[in-house]
C-alpha cells in the first residue's frame, strides 16, 4: 500500500492532577492508501454534530477531570481516507442536501466509544487507545446499504527518556494516531469485502 500523510491538531484538554494542565496534542497521520483504482462512485459524507463535537470525559480517582476533545480529528481522518477510495467526495450539511444531489451513496461515521490504557494501569511502558465506530452507508434517498462496525486500535512504544507529563502527551498522541491508522486500513478493506456492499455495487454496475 502507498501512504499519504497529513498533519492536524488533536485538541485535548487533560486535567490530570489537582494542578490543572491544558495540552494541545499535535498528531501526524500516516494513512494507508489503496493502490487499486478508485471506485467510480460519487459519495457524500455527513458529519453529525455528535461526531464533530465529540468529547471524551472521565472523572475518577485515577483520571481526575479528563476532558479530551477529539471531534475535529474525527472529521480529519475521514476527510483524508475517503478521497483515496472513491471518484469524488463531498461533505453535506444534512441528509436532505444529499437527496437533492446526484450522489451514489452517503457515508455517516458514528463514534461509539473510546478507551485509553495508561502505563501505570497496564504495568507496561505503553499507552493504548481503542476507538469504536459504526460507519453507516446508505443510498442518497435514505435506503440502508450496510453498517460497518470497526474498532481502531493503537499503542505507543516504550519511551523512558521523557518525563511523566511529556510521556502522557506523546503516548496518547502516538497510540491515538495508530488507532486512526488502523481504522483507515480496516475501512478500506471492509468496503472492498463487505457482502452487503458488494451486492449493492453489483446492482450499480448492471
Amino acid at each position: 500500500m502507498k501512504k499519504i500523510s497529513s498533519t492536524f491538531f488533536l485538541c485535548c484538554l487533560l486535567l490530570l492532577t489537582a494542578c490543572e494542565q491544558s495540552m494541545v496534542l499535535e498528531t501526524s497521520l500516516d494513512i494507508p492508501q489503496p493502490v487499486e483504482t478508485k471506485l467510480p462512485l460519487n459519495i457524500a459524507i455527513f458529519y453529525e454534530d455528535s461526531l464533530q463535537k465529540y468529547i471524551y470525559i472521565e472523572n475518577n480517582d485515577d483520571r481526575r477531570n479528563w476532558s479530551i476533545t477529539i471531534g475535529p480529528s474525527q472529521v480529519e481522518i475521514f476527510d483524508q481516507v475517503l478521497p483515496t477510495m472513491f471518484n469524488s467526495i463531498a461533505t453535506v450539511k444534512n441528509l436532505d442536501e444529499a437527496k437533492n444531489q446526484k450522489y451514489d451513496a452517503v457515508i455517516i461515521p458514528d463514534i461509539q466509544d473510546i478507551q485509553f490504557a495508561l502505563p501505570y494501569e497496564t504495568k507496561k511502558k505503553i499507552h493504548e487507545t481503542w476507538i469504536k465506530y459504526i460507519i453507516h452507508i446508505q443510498e442518497a434517498g435514505g435506503k440502508p446499504i450496510a453498517d460497518l462496525k470497526l474498532t481502531g486500535y493503537g499503542k505507543s512504544l516504550p519511551n523512558t527518556s521523557i518525563d511523566f507529563m511529556l510521556d502522557e502527551r506523546e503516548g496518547l498522541v502516538i497510540s491515538t494516531n495508530e488507532a486512526y491508522r488502523d481504522l483507515a486500513a480496516k475501512l478500506i478493506v471492509s468496503f472492498q469485502s463487505d457482502p452487503a456492499i458488494n451486492e449493492w455495487l453489483d446492482t450499480k454496475s448492471k
